[in-house]
């Protein structure tokens, strides 16, 4: 059966199907921002919003321009999607032929499966260590002839783990398979490794603008990878993948540092409530969320008993990898944080 890729559920959904008015669902399933949207973002969306019968610019100058300056790389080494999921698929399709091979540290991102498949590619699953860092002497032993493709997430979703450096350069040196490293939640880290793109033509370091700078609903995605591969990719994108609307919030976003130091302020605490309040086992984490084991009791138990509370977090029972106790659950602003662990302490006394 192919891999199905299962969305948080939303707010809406968890309403009505439990008679709670929307505005009381609290929703940390998703590792949204939960301050919102980039203040400077939403203004640009409405400075250009008269604007929308135009297409955007070819080749998004602009936007590849700001990231560049923000990453501290040439833009010509900058790729947008629509969503890092779509670059990612873009990135899958042009590389695979039928029968190669990607490798797949698990617990992960489950979308990596999904796009390999839909490649036509044959996923290669490896453990990672019992603290869920990656393992890469499992990743070297499992390479192939027919290996083109190394799934790496860091911090990694849903655990949180991040990647050293040496680890990394040792994997790129071990392979000439394409290392993409998934950096959704840089910004949550100490550090990012896309200054790497400069010494590894092997490397395509992804991020998104839906985690720290709140953008989720408008689907903004880049990475920064080798200037071929990124001349590659240009010319087999869709036309136009990235609306008008995107281009200028991510540009406004990425200029508003305020912001982003108050997403990161707000997550550094939080996290550190999570695993100093939460009644359960929780790990270390350098991204927006907690994974927490609520055995003896199961993740379904658990999930259904704040669902019925209006409270949303990720049941991770379906993640390759993980047990039928996990859980995730995104750090949010300090009252739906308590809220959380009151929640989770009550459901500990009742049973």
């Amino acid at each position: 059966m192919p891999s199905t890729y299962i969305p948080g559920r939303s707010a809406d959904e968890v309403a009505r199907a439990y008679g709670i008015s929307p505005e009381k669902v609290i929703k940390l399933g998703s590792n949204e921002n939960a301050l919102g949207p980039s203040p400077r973002a939403v203004e640009a969306i409405k400075r250009h919003l008269n604007k929308i019968n135009v297409y955007p610019s070819h080749g998004y100058a602009e936007l590849k321009d700001a990231i560049a300056h923000y990453i501290g790389c040439s833009a010509e080494r900058i790729i947008v999607g629509n969503g890092s999921d779509d670059l990612l698929n873009t990135l899958v399709r042009n590389l695979y032929v039928l029968g190669d091979q990607a490798i797949i540290p698990v617990p992960t991102y489950t979308y990596y499966e999904v796009i390999v498949e839909a490649g036509r590619g044959t996923c290669v699953y490896v453990n990672r260590n019992e603290d869920f860092s990656v393992n890469i002497d499992n990743i070297i032993a499992a390479l192939k002839d027919n290996t083109k493709l190394i799934f790496i997430c860091a911090p990694n979703n849903p655990t949180g783990n991040a990647i050293e450096k040496t680890a990394l350069k040792s994997l790129l040196r071990s392979t000439e398979a394409l290392v993409v490293l998934d950096e959704a939640y840089a910004e949550f880290t100490t550090e990012s490794h896309a200054d790497l793109v400069n010494n590894f033509d092997n490397l395509a370091v992804c991020r998104t603008f839906s985690k720290a700078f709140g953008l989720a609903g408008l689907r903004l995605g880049y990475a920064v990878l080798d200037c071929d591969l990124a001349r590659d990719y240009d010319q087999r994108m869709l036309a136009f993948s990235v609306n008008q609307l995107a281009v200028e919030g991510g540009v406004a976003a990425l200029s508003d540092s305020a912001f982003l130091e108050r997403t990161v302020s707000m997550v550094t605490q939080g996290r550190q409530y999570f695993r100093e309040k939460l009644p359960f086992k929780t790990y270390p984490t350098e991204a927006n969320f907690v994974f927490v084991d609520v055995a003896p009791y199961t993740a379904q138990e658990v999930s259904e008993y704040l669902l019925s509370r209006g409270i949303i977090v990720r049941n991770c029972d379906a993640f390759r990898g993980c047990s039928n106790s996990h859980i995730r659950i995104t750090v949010g602003q300090p009252w739906q944080n308590t809220t959380v662990v009151e929640a989770l302490n009550e459901f500990v006394n009742s049973v």
